[in-house]
């Protein structure tokens, strides 16, 4: 479908734009030979040609360079690519086909001018170009959702690389009627006495009554 769009495209923006460059290139010639003629440079007489050859090359552009399909690209540049190179052929019959002036609110064109200067085989061929990259015209890969790296429980915020080698238990406070007495032991020692303790004398035990 995205082919058969710019295809579309292609076939309303090539003849727009030739008409804009026949008309920008006709004033700017226009322009320049009154003010080398004359010596004065009044930019008002420059407006009119940015003005369309500006709109030709925006309209060029969106066929040219977007990511929609190659073959609005290809179509324009082998027209205005063949344009000139028929003249190496039949250059008496391209002239006579384009030998027609436009006129559009006093200003005139003729249609001839953008192969006269060699405009169309400029652009066909930068159009041509523009398209010979396959992977250019691709669309955009998907975005891939988030995984969580394997071995990383959701929501600790480590992975495997932050997480320690040798996990440090915490040990639980140990309750009493006195308090938080003992506390700060380690789990070794609650488990099997502390080191520095007395030795239990003659089998008995430390905790034993009185």
């Amino acid at each position: 479908m995205r082919h058969l769009g710019t295809l579309i495209a292609a076939i309303v923006i090539a003849p727009a734009a030739w008409l804009l460059i026949a008309f920008g290139q006709t004033d700017a010639i226009t322009s320049f030979s009154h003010a080398t003629t004359s010596g004065a440079w009044p930019a008002g007489d420059f407006i009119a040609p940015l003005l369309t050859l500006t709109g030709a090359g925006l309209l060029l552009g969106l066929i040219g360079t977007l990511r929609f399909s190659p073959l609005g690209a290809v179509i324009t540049g082998l027209v205005y690519t063949a344009s000139f190179v028929a003249v190496l052929f039949a250059g008496k019959s391209v002239n006579d086909l384009l030998n027609h002036t436009v006129t559009i609110s006093g200003h005139q064109a003729e249609l001839r001018t953008p192969v006269g200067t060699g405009t169309t085989l400029l652009l066909g061929v930068a159009l041509l170009v523009s398209a010979v990259s396959i992977k250019r015209w691709r669309r955009w890969p998907a975005a891939a959702g988030a995984t969580v790296p394997a071995g990383t429980e959701p929501g600790d915020g480590t992975t495997d690389d932050t997480k320690p080698f040798w996990p440090s238990p915490t040990p639980a406070p140990v309750s009493s009627s006195l308090g938080s007495f003992g506390g700060d032991e380690s789990p070794t020692e609650r488990q099997f006495g502390s080191p520095w303790r007395t030795p239990p004398a003659n089998g008995t035990t430390e905790d034993a009554p009185r």
